[in-house]
């Protein structure tokens, strides 16, 4: 049985950021400070600058009362169908956020502001799940943490992230790929690492561009429960899993007493308990015409592996809390 627990630290304050964004430094349409004024202005408290293969640490330059930019880089693995690159197959695109600082310093190296991370490349075949590990690696030696994203955009096997080490996350919901491409959505690479024991969090992030052609900004954040608004604070919380994602409603508490998972929220269509284990141990509270949920209990069966839960609005936007074991 899993033991009873609250899923978020109490008396804590909670700060919504976003750790996916992208600025002129690569693919976004505005400079870095202007996308760091943008967020801040939206009542984000932190923000991740994540251009492809460039690390981007602001020393503070954007940082008011009330909002931070972490030092952070979208690191990436290609795979081409032939040395032409004619076709792009596949890839792997992962978050590096810097990390705490005792990770920092036993880091046998870091990377400095602007500086360019040469992307792995492979073409007609690889070995995708070696190529993820070496890609993180390069980041973890480099004192940062990793987070996994849009697996689904990225056309890669679950076998290739199956095994992953010394991932903190992985992305269930990717505002710009939902919106470019219907590929940004999808809890089923998450729990496949889960039933296989990996420990690692559910992210909702924007991916953001601001691109003219299509909405992808303020769709997807995470809501991190931290003593402080600091960085080491923060990647603390990330690393803890004290956090849910979201893409409209709050998640208010939620957690495991005397053998019934229970969970608290903004009002909603529907909550869903999502359980690892036999087939059978997933259940859906929907409720009933012209009324909203706001708590829902699940008597648990004793043979759940880790259970977690999502929350529906009527505007069919979702939350997500991390497993509880």
């Amino acid at each position: 049985m899993i033991p009873d627990q609250q899923g978020l630290p109490e008396g804590l304050p909670r700060f919504r950021g976003n750790t996916h964004a992208h600025s002129t430094n690569s693919d976004g349409r505005l400079a870095p400070e202007a996308v760091a004024e943008d967020f801040r202005a939206h009542g984000y408290a932190f923000l991740c600058l994540t251009d492809h293969d460039y690390f981007t640490d602001p020393a503070g330059a954007y940082d008011t009362d009330g909002f931070i930019v972490l030092p952070a880089i979208e690191a990436s693995a290609y795979l081409y169908a032939d040395e032409a690159r004619t076709a792009l197959l596949a890839c792997h695109h992962m978050t590096g956020i810097l990390g705490t600082d005792e990770m920092v310093a036993a880091a046998p190296s870091r990377f400095h502001d602007g500086e360019r991370l040469e992307p792995l490349c492979y073409f007609g075949s690889w070995d995708g799940a070696a190529a993820a590990r070496e890609l993180v690696a390069r980041l973890t030696d480099r004192g940062c943490i990793a987070i996994y994203n849009h697996p689904i955009w990225s056309r890669v096997a679950p076998a290739d992230v199956m095994g992953l080490d010394n991932i903190i996350g992985i992305e269930v919901f990717n505002y710009d790929t939902v919106n470019e491409a219907a590929e940004g959505e999808d809890t089923v690479f998450w729990d496949l690492m889960l039933r296989h024991g990996a420990r690692l969090g559910g992210i909702a992030a924007d991916d953001s561009h601001h691109t003219v052609d299509f909405d992808d900004v303020f769709g997807g954040w995470i809501v991190v429960a931290a003593p402080e608004l600091t960085r080491d604070a923060i990647v603390r919380a990330l690393i803890e899993g004290a956090y849910y994602a979201s893409s409209g409603p709050k998640i208010h508490q939620f957690g495991v007493d005397h053998g019934v998972a229970w969970i608290e929220c903004d009002p909603c269509e529907r909550i869903v308990l999502v359980a690892g284990g036999p087939i059978g141990g997933n259940v859906a509270r929907i409720a009933p015409a012209g009324e909203r949920l706001t708590r829902a209990e699940f008597a648990l069966k004793g043979t759940e592996t880790y259970i977690r839960f999502e929350c529906v609005d009527d505007r069919g936007r979702r939350a997500w809390t991390n497993a509880l074991r």
